[in-house]
């Protein structure tokens, strides 16, 4: 599977995440989608061993055949996850990553997302998150407003988070802010920490 935003903005993440990574370690991917973020991921940062995760199939297959196709040696077999469940738990890992997932699921899953990532986290671990969110209550662009509302359109629940509420949520269960990042075409990034 190919997805024309992955290949646009993969090198930026990669680039937005160096300094963050840590040199050694296990990370986990949320919603990894084709697989086209992962790989990438671990080709720049072969320190780290990867474990990809999704909820559909086929993009499990995908991600395991972009895992084949790069021969990268520091990426596991992706894995089932439903991080949108209430209480779920992958393991203890140094890293967690989630890009362009939050606009497209509920506030409570999204809650649900942000509790299991810190239950997973390590102490000291981080999260990186990626992707478009209101900040202050206001949207960052016309195209981002649009976009919403075409989000919602399809599913009232769904739509853009405020990074207050985001930041909010991730700091009730022990995660704090290690770097806000601006990103391309209005997206940020945003680091939580995990207290040591």
């Amino acid at each position: 599977m190919y997805a024309p935003s992955a290949a646009r903005n993969v090198a930026p993440i990669v680039a937005a995440m160096r300094g963050h990574v840590p040199n050694t370690g296990c990370a986990l991917e949320i919603a990894s989608g084709t697989g086209e973020h992962v790989v990438a991921y671990a080709a720049a940062f072969p320190g780290v061993v990867w474990q990809p995760t999704d909820i559909q199939v086929d993009r499990l297959i995908s991600i395991d055949a972009w895992r084949a196709e790069a021969g990268v040696a520091n990426m596991r077999m992706a894995q089932f996850l439903d991080a949108s469940r209430a209480n779920w738990d992958a393991g203890r890992f140094d890293l967690v990553t989630v890009v362009n997932l939050l606009h497209l699921i509920s506030d409570a899953d999204a809650r649900h997302v942000i509790q299991g990532v810190a239950r997973s986290l390590r102490p000291g671990g981080r999260w990186v998150l990626y992707g478009p969110f209101r900040t202050g209550g206001a949207f960052r662009s016309d195209g981002d407003v649009a976009f919403d509302n075409n989000l919602r359109r399809h599913d009232p629940a769904i739509g853009y988070k405020d990074l207050e509420w985001v930041e909010a949520e991730a700091q009730a269960v022990g995660l704090s802010r290690a770097a806000l990042i601006e990103m391309p075409a209005n997206n940020l990034m945003l680091v939580m920490q995990r207290t040591p």
